[in-house]
Parts: C-alpha cells; structure tokens; sequence
C-alpha cells in the first residue's frame, strides 16, 4: 500500500507526462479555433471578469507552476482553473502560486492568529490601560 505522498508523486507526475504528450509540437492558441476533446470548455456567463485588456480564453488548460513558498513544480489542472474560475468567482487574471501543502500552513497559521487575536479580545483589560494609551505626554 502507498502513501498518501508518494502517490501525489505519481499523479504529479503523470500530469507532467500528459501535459508533454497533448502539447508535443503543437502550438495551441486558447481565444481561437476548434477546442481539444481533452480540453475543458470556459462558460463565459460564469466568470467575473474586471478588465478590458485581458481576453477569456475558450478553453482550460494544465498549467505548470512553481510554489512561491518552497519552489516545487506544480501543475494546476484545468478541472482547478474551472473551479476556481467559474465556481469560486476568482480573479480572471489570477493564478496558482502555492501549492497544496503551502496553502495549509498558509490557512493553518492565519486560523492560529485570528484564535489569538480573540483570545486578546476576551482577555480582562490592563487596570492601567488608559496610562498605556495615553502616553507619558501630559496635556
């Protein structure tokens, strides 16, 4: 039986391979011609789109990218791009910078702060609060 990890590592790397074997020598344009039967189609209707400059493209595709936060090669599918898209109302001219395992710390410590800062919240005050805030001026 695997891991969990080392079966990401698998299907990390067979959507490398998938990647390489759809595009090989193909030079594919996402705003015109016919889309692939393997590509996911856009719903234009479904997406929140704030720019004139930017263009929605007809189709999805598997992108590559690097973690901003540990540098690993990620692929981010087109089935995610959908989602995050049409579904989850994303920026258009957003994309993936962190992957699966940086974005839980990342969520994991912002929960551990806002815990904090209502902890702060509930905790009795300094009986000399108002010296602190004031200051040492006197007016």
């Amino acid at each position: 039986m695997k891991s969990g990890k080392q079966r990401r590592t698998e299907i990390k790397q067979a959507r490398r391979k998938r990647i390489e074997k759809l595009n090989r020598g193909k030079i594919l344009d996402q705003f015109s011609g016919p889309i692939p039967d393997w590509a996911i189609a856009v719903d234009r209707a479904a997406i929140v789109h704030h720019s004139y400059y930017i263009d929605t493209p007809l189709y999805y595709l598997d992108r590559e990218f690097q973690c901003k936060d540990c540098g690993s090669d990620e692929v981010w599918t087109a089935k995610q791009q959908k989602w995050w898209y049409e579904i989850a109302k994303g920026d258009f001219e957003t994309s993936a910078i962190r992957c699966r395992p940086c974005r839980k710390k990342k969520n994991q410590a912002k929960a551990e702060q806002k815990a904090h800062m209502e902890a702060m919240a509930k905790k009795k005050p300094h009986p000399n609060e108002a010296f602190f805030k004031k200051g040492f001026i006197k007016e």
